[in-house]
């Protein structure tokens, strides 16, 4: 089956535009795909990455999450509200791991409801511990942690 894009059209009068349903074969898409590009299938975390990214959550986060993810820390049961189960994001968000929005809760900075005593802003905590500040270093942390996270993932259909 074609796939369908939104495609902006004007009315005669040229008040507002419209959006028309038009089809576009698959062959069409992936060249598109290709053209700008993007991968339709994300990008996967080297080796490397991910090792680093195991480093960095246990030391930042598995006294609360628990070495295994699964919220089962040693602190647990001193907080108020029990640690998430991060092995289940994939199996939440209908088997596709949700990296930017786990991205974003890990940096914390833009998250409002974010940083408590019980959750750091990362964002913060890794760019006060970086040598020079730089917004890279605290970005590369994170995404190594988003990494790692990813490939923890209990696989749908399996607890």
């Amino acid at each position: 089956r074609p796939d369908m894009l939104p495609r902006e059209t004007r009315p005669a009068s040229g008040l507002a535009p419209l959006v028309e349903v038009v089809t576009v074969e698959p062959a069409v898409v992936q060249q598109l795909v290709l053209a700008i590009g993007t991968s339709a299938q994300p990008a996967r975390p080297d080796p490397e990455q991910r090792a680093s990214g195991r480093a960095l959550y246990l030391e930042h986060c598995a006294s609360c999450h628990g070495t295994s993810g699964r919220g089962d820390g040693p602190a647990a049961d001193s907080l108020r509200r029990a640690p998430t189960n991060l092995t289940s994001f994939s199996r939440a968000n209908g088997g596709l791991f949700p990296a930017e929005q786990t991205r974003r809760i890990i940096d914390g900075r833009g998250v409002p409801s974010h940083g408590s005593v019980e959750m750091p802003v990362w964002g913060t905590v890794f760019k006060a511990a970086s040598p020079t500040g730089g917004g890279l270093a605290v970005q590369d942390r994170i995404d190594a942690i988003v990494a790692y996270l990813e490939s923890i993932q209990e696989r749908v259909g399996h607890h």
